[in-house]
């Protein structure tokens, strides 16, 4: 995991979907923030995405709702609540992480943004994070 966030090691952050049916826990070090403005990204949200992430190990579910599972490509899927639609897991395969959007953390003090990929994707209408370091090459599509 590139750019983990030191401060977050052994910390515990809880977080859920909007409607509270789906709850999670993570155990640290998170990842720093990584801002995705690929088509996928934009179509699915509406908007860019951003994600921290964790070891898969490290991460729980503390209710029995689990998100359901969506195939967004040929080499990830993301998970959202059925209830509320809330997006909030990311996961590549064979990778073991589980990238967890920032705002369904209860609490995301302390995560900051490191990077972005794919800005060349994001469409004129919105603003670009500007002083981020484009990492389409450390964090190619499909890897």
């Amino acid at each position: 995991m590139n750019n983990l966030i030191s401060e977050t090691d052994g910390k515990t952050f809880e977080g859920g979907c909007h409607c509270g049916v789906i709850r999670f826990r993570a155990i640290g070090p998170l990842r720093q923030i990584l801002m995705c403005h690929c088509s996928d990204c934009l179509k699915i949200t509406g908007t860019s995405w951003g994600a921290t992430a964790v070891h898969q190990d490290d991460f729980t579910f503390l209710t029995e709702a689990r998100p359901r599972w969506y195939r967004s490509s040929e080499w990830a899927e993301r998970g959202f609540c059925e209830i509320c639609g809330s997006q909030m897991l990311y996961r590549r395969d064979n990778a073991p992480l589980v990238s967890i959007a920032p705002g369904a953390l209860d609490n995301s003090d302390g995560l900051t943004v490191s990077g972005q990929i794919f800005a060349d994707s994001h469409p004129a209408w919105g603003p670009l994070c500007t002083g981020l370091e484009d990492l389409d090459n450390t964090y190619p599509r499909g890897e």
